[in-house]
């Protein structure tokens, strides 16, 4: 990595302080060279200004309990960018190339015929800004942040709310003997976010109660869900929800990405407002 023009590595103290752990680690554990599988992906992005979820800070902090590295690798007298997606705030588009490091995977497998699991020892991301400093992504394939942002309202929007949300109940109460309703608020709810196979499941859950009540929902298309473009809330389609559903239940990709969970209840939940509420 020092030897390469790898902008990563250059950029980020976290993952120079990960390789170096990772190599005394490994060096007890071996004796003679062992190569690794490096896939490095380097994206332009368009630019983005991060107008939520978004702080510098030092990297190392001091209190009366001693010295306190804010990132792993936290050097004196530096600063980084602290960058947290949220629901509603703008966030880069990132390529998502699973398949892509899939592929190679296998490639690897197959050449050298591996049949046990291929470990992955790093797994880091991060962002730049355009002057090159380094960005901390709060949100990684490997961490799903949520943040809950709070909107004050006087005393008008406050009842305006509280009357929405009792129109949609008693609406929805009349329409829970459907069958396919009764199971997508059923799907919705959840108490938390517990592990990653439980948000396989739940994606997998609110995917087929929206695709069963949709017509209900006043969705009404020729088009299946695998091939229905339209985008009703959020930045997905129902189409990439689908595709993405596919890639969950067949085991085509890691750990869930946390946005696709958003925004197939930013999906439902517009959905729903438009039957029951507007």
């Amino acid at each position: 990595f020092r030897q390469s023009n790898s902008p990563h590595y250059a950029l980020s103290p976290s993952l120079r302080c990960e390789i170096a752990e990772k190599c005394r680690t490994l060096e007890f554990q071996r004796e003679g060279v062992y190569p690794f599988l490096v896939i490095e992906e380097v994206n332009d992005l368009s630019p983005t200004v991060l107008s939520r979820g978004c702080i510098s800070l030092d990297e190392v902090e001091h209190s009366e309990s001693g010295r306190e590295p804010l990132i792993v690798g936290g050097r004196e007298n530096k600063r980084f960018i602290l960058a947290l997606e949220s629901s509603d705030g703008p966030w880069p588009e990132i390529p998502c190339t699973e398949q892509t490091v899939n592929m190679i995977l296998a490639a690897a497998r197959a050449c050298q015929d591996i049949s046990k699991e291929i470990r992955k020892l790093i797994d880091q991301a991060c962002l730049s800004t355009d002057d090159g400093r380094f960005v901390c992504p709060g949100s990684t394939p490997t961490l799903f942040s949520r943040l809950d942002v709070t909107r004050e309202m006087d005393v008008c929007e406050f009842q305006a709310t509280a009357e929405s949300l009792f129109k949609a109940t008693s609406n929805m109460k009349d329409d829970l003997d459907t069958e396919h309703i009764e199971l997508l608020v059923n799907a919705m709810y959840w108490d938390d976010y517990k592990d990653d196979d439980f948000r396989r499941l739940h994606y997998l859950n609110l995917w087929q109660s929206l695709s069963e009540s949709k017509k209900k929902l006043g969705h009404v298309s020729n088009r299946k869900l695998r091939k229905d473009n339209s985008v009703i809330s959020g930045s997905f389609s129902l189409a990439e929800l689908t595709r993405y559903r596919d890639n969950i239940a067949h085991f085509w990709t890691g750990s869930i990405d946390g946005k696709y969970l958003v925004e197939i209840y930013r999906t439902i939940n517009e959905l729903i407002r438009r039957k029951y509420i507007e």
